[in-house]
C-alpha cells in the first residue's frame, strides 16, 4: 500500500464519535433485541396457550435462542471496543476511556475492565510464551474443551484477580478492585433490574445470550493464538515473574515484529466492522497502541515484508484448527503462512 504510514502513538486519530456511536447503537440494538425476543415469546404463548404441546416448547425455545446468538455477537462487538480501552484507544480522554470501557466490559457477561486490564496486558508481554502468558489456562486443553470452556475458565481467572486486588492492603489495587465490582454491579442491575422493570423477563433474554455467549467467544478467540509453536522472547530472559500492571505504557507492550504467534482472519466486511478489525490478530500484537481502524492498512502495506498466518474466514481457520493442540508444530500452520521477507517468498 504505496504512501501510508505507519503512525506512532501521538500521530494517531482516535476515532472517537465512531467508537461513541457504535457502542451506543449496539447497546441499543442489544435491549431492542430483547424487546422483540419478550414480545416473541409472549404472543407464542398466547398462541399456543389452548392448545400446550411438545411443539410448543420447540418453537418458543428455537425463537429464543435466534435472539441470543444474535445477541452474542452484540455482545462480542460491545467486548472488543472494551478491549480498545484496555489498551486507551477507545477515547483520548483517560477518564472518559476508563469510564465507557469499564461500563462496556461489564456489560459483557460481567468482565471486570482493570483485572481485564492487567490480565491482557500480561498477555501481551508474554504472548504465547508457555507458563507466563495467562490466555494458556483458557485455551491451552483439546479444542472441543477449549471452545465450550475458554469463556467460562477467562471470567474465572479474570475475578480471580479482583479478588487479589481487593484483599492486597494497596489503596491503588484495591481501588481498582472496587472500581470493577461498581460496574460489574452495574451491569448487573441493568439486566435483572432495570430490564425486568420494563416486562423483560430475563429467563427469555439475559440468561440465554450469557449461556450461548461463551461459545461464541470462543468462535472468534481462539483464531487469535490458537495451534501456534510455542513463542520465545526476549521477556523471558529479563524476568519470570513479571506481570503488566494496570497503569503499564501500552506502547511499551510491541512484541517482536517477525515473531509469528497469531492469526490474521480475512473476513467479510460487515464482520471487520461489527467485530472493529480484531481479526487482524498479528497486526495487532505488532501494533497494540494504535486503534483498530489502522489494522487493515498496516496489513495491506506489510504483508510482504513481515510474516503472517493467514485463514479466510473464522469458519476455515477453526476447521483447520480442532485437529491441533494449542501448542502445534510450525510445520502444521505452513499452509496458511504468508512471508515475504527481503524477496524471498516462502
Amino acid at each position: 500500500m504505496k504512501g501510508f504510514k505507519i503512525p506512532k502513538p501521538a500521530e494517531q486519530i482516535i476515532p472517537q464519535t465512531k467508537n461513541l456511536f457504535k457502542s451506543v447503537l449496539f447497546i441499543s440494538l442489544l435491549v431492542s433485541s430483547f424487546t422483540l425476543a419478550q414480545m416473541g415469546v409472549t404472543a407464542i404463548d398466547t398462541y399456543f396457550f389452548a392448545h400446550p404441546q411438545l411443539m410448543y416448547l420447540v418453537v418458543k425455545w428455537a425463537f429464543v435462542m435466534v435472539f441470543a446468538v444474535f445477541n452474542s455477537l452484540l455482545l462480542t462487538g460491545i467486548g472488543v471496543l472494551a478491549h480498545e480501552g484496555i489498551h486507551g484507544v477507545l477515547f483520548k480522554s483517560k477518564f472518559w476511556n476508563d469510564l465507557w470501557g469499564g461500563t462496556l466490559s461489564a456489560l459483557v457477561v460481567m468482565l471486570p475492565f482493570y483485572a481485564n486490564r492487567k490480565f491482557h496486558l500480561t498477555h501481551h508481554r508474554y504472548t504465547h510464551q508457555p507458563g507466563l502468558d495467562p490466555e494458556e489456562k483458557l485455551h491451552n486443553h483439546p479444542f472441543w474443551y477449549a471452545f465450550m470452556m475458554g469463556g467460562a475458565i477467562a471470567l474465572y481467572e479474570h475475578y480471580k484477580i479482583v479478588a487479589a486486588a481487593l484483599f492486597s492492603g494497596k489503596w491503588n489495587k484495591v481501588f481498582r478492585g472496587l472500581k470493577d465490582i461498581s460496574f460489574v454491579s452495574l451491569a448487573v442491575a441493568f439486566y435483572f433490574y432495570l430490564l425486568p422493570i420494563l416486562g423483560i423477563s430475563p429467563w427469555y433474554t439475559v440468561i440465554p445470550t450469557f449461556v450461548l455467549a461463551p461459545p461464541v467467544y470462543s468462535f472468534r478467540a481462539l483464531c487469535d493464538h490458537y495451534a501456534f509453536a510455542a513463542a520465545v522472547s526476549p521477556a523471558i530472559q529479563k524476568s519470570l515473574e513479571h506481570e503488566a500492571d494496570a497503569e503499564d505504557e501500552f506502547e511499551n507492550l510491541q512484541g517482536d515484529r517477525l515473531q509469528v504467534d497469531s492469526w490474521v482472519i480475512l473476513t467479510n466486511p460487515f464482520i471487520n466492522w461489527l467485530w472493529s478489525h480484531i481479526n487482524y490478530q498479528q497486526v495487532h500484537h505488532r501494533y497494540p497502541y494504535l486503534s483498530h481502524q489502522y489494522l487493515p492498512d498496516i496489513f495491506e502495506a506489510t504483508k510482504y515484508e513481515q510474516p503472517y498466518a493467514v485463514a479466510t474466514g473464522f469458519f476455515r481457520c477453526l476447521m483447520s484448527l480442532k485437529n491441533m493442540q494449542y501448542y502445534s508444530k510450525p510445520e502444521q500452520i505452513k499452509s496458511f503462512l504468508l512471508r515475504e521477507i527481503s524477496g524471498n517468498s516462502i
